[in-house]
C-alpha cells in the first residue's frame, strides 16, 4: 500500500542528457585465451574516451553477456563514475541486436559508436566538428581511414557530382605512417599490404573554411552521426552475433537516403585490438586508467554548485555517517511534507 506522495510528484527536474552520447559494446566471455588482456584493453579505452573528449558527454556501455567478473568490475566503474549508463545483458544479443538498443534507446542528439578496443586520442572530437559543420547532410562522421571500406563509394557519388565551387575534389596517398599503422594494428601483409600502399584517398576540401575529409573510409568500429539520422534506418537485421553483412546493411540504408560518409584525413583513434601493443607504450602511460578516485572527465561535475551550504552538504554525503545522517533528514522531512 502507498503511503503519501512521491516526492518526485513535486515538479522535480529530470536529468537533461548531454548533446552528445558515446556509446560501446563489450563481449568478454572468459578472461582466458583470446580474452585473456581485453579487460585490460577496455580499461585504457575508457580512459582515453574520457581524458580526450573535451565537451561534456554521457557515456554507455552495453555488456553484451560478459562473464561475472567482468560484469562486477563494470559495475564499480559505474559506481566510481566512469560509465553514466550501464546495460547488463545476460545474452549475446549480437552487434547489430545490442545496436538496435544502443541507437534507439540514447536520448542524446548525437551518439558516437565506438567498439570496446578502440583507443581514442586528442582531437577526435574537434576534428569530427569541423567536418560536420563545413560539408552537407552527413550521415556518418569517422576519425579513423578505414582502407578496404574507402573502396566502395558509399553515399558519396551526387555530392563529388554537385560541381560546387566551394569544395575541391583531389585524390591523396595517405603519410606512410598512416598505412604502416592501420597495417600492423590489424596484422594485415601479403597481397592486402601492397594493395593499400598504393591506395590513392580522395579528399574534399570547403575552400571557405580550409576544412578536410576523405570520401568514404570510414566504419562501424567508430562512427558518429546524428541520433535522427541512425534511427531512420532501424531496425538492423540482427540474426547473427558478428556478422559483415548485417554491418553493411547501415551503410547501404544510409547511402540510400543520400547521407555523406566522411572521415578525418588522419587517424584519430587506435585499433588495439585483444592485446596491449608494446609500439603504444609510451602513448598508452599518459592515460589516467581507472582506479583514481573519480574519472579524468565527467559528463556532469558532481561539485559543479557553487554556494557553500551545496558545497557542505556535498561534503558530507561523501562520508559514510554523514550520508546516513542525510538519509534520516530526508526521510523524515519526506515524511512531513507527505503528510500534508
Amino acid at each position: 500500500m502507498r503511503q503519501g506522495q512521491n516526492p518526485a510528484k513535486k515538479d522535480v527536474s529530470a536529468y537533461q542528457a548531454e548533446k552528445l552520447g558515446i556509446a560501446t559494446l563489450l563481449y568478454i566471455p572468459m578472461q582466458e585465451g583470446y580474452f585473456a588482456q581485453s579487460w585490460e584493453v577496455f580499461r585504457h579505452h575508457i580512459a582515453s574516451v574520457r581524458q580526450y573528449t573535451p565537451e561534456p558527454f554521457n557515456y554507455l556501455v552495453f555488456d553484451n553477456g560478459s562473464c561475472p567478473e567482468v560484469k562486477r568490475e563494470l559495475a564499480k566503474l559505474h559506481e566510481a563514475g566512469w560509465i553514466d549508463w550501464l546495460v547488463l545483458s545476460e545474452h549475446n544479443l549480437g552487434k547489430t541486436g545490442a545496436l538496435n538498443m544502443i541507437l534507439a534507446g540514447m536520448p542524446n542528439e548525437w551518439i558516437c559508436f565506438t567498439d570496446s578496443d578502440m583507443l581514442f586520442r586528442p582531437g577526435w572530437l574537434e576534428e569530427s566538428w569541423k567536418i560536420e559543420q563545413a560539408f552537407p547532410n552527413c550521415g556518418m562522421i569517422g576519425a579513423q581511414i578505414i582502407f578496404p571500406d574507402w573502396e566502395v563509394d558509399k553515399g558519396n557519388t551526387a555530392f563529388r557530382q554537385s560541381n560546387n565551387p566551394r569544395y575541391r575534389f583531389d585524390q591523396v596517398q595517405p603519410e606512410v605512417w598512416i598505412f604502416e599503422e592501420y597495417c600492423r594494428a590489424r596484422g594485415i601483409s601479403g597481397e592486402r599490404r601492397e594493395k593499400y600502399a598504393t591506395m590513392l584517398l580522395e579528399r574534399v576540401t570547403d575552400q571557405q573554411s580550409g576544412a578536410q575529409a576523405i570520401l568514404g573510409g570510414n566504419s562501424h568500429q567508430q562512427f558518429l552521426a546524428r541520433a535522427a539520422v541512425l534511427r531512420e534506418i532501424l531496425p538492423l537485421p540482427a540474426a547473427l552475433q558478428l556478422s559483415r553483412k548485417e554491418d553493411t546493411y547501415q551503410d547501404a540504408e544510409i547511402d540510400r537516403r543520400g547521407y555523406l560518409h566522411l572521415t578525418t584525413t588522419v587517424p584519430y583513434l587506435y585499433h588495439m585490438g585483444n592485446t596491449l601493443d608494446e609500439e603504444l607504450a609510451e602513448e598508452l602511460s599518459r592515460l589516467k586508467l581507472p582506479g583514481s578516485e573519480q574519472p579524468v572527465a565527467q559528463a556532469r561535475p558532481r561539485a559543479a554548485k557553487s554556494n557553500l551550504a551545496w558545497k557542505a552538504l556535498n561534503w558530507v554525503s561523501r562520508r559514510p555517517q554523514g550520508r546516513k545522517a542525510l538519509t534520516r533528514l530526508y526521510d523524515n522531512l519526506y515524511g512531513i511534507l507527505s503528510a500534508r
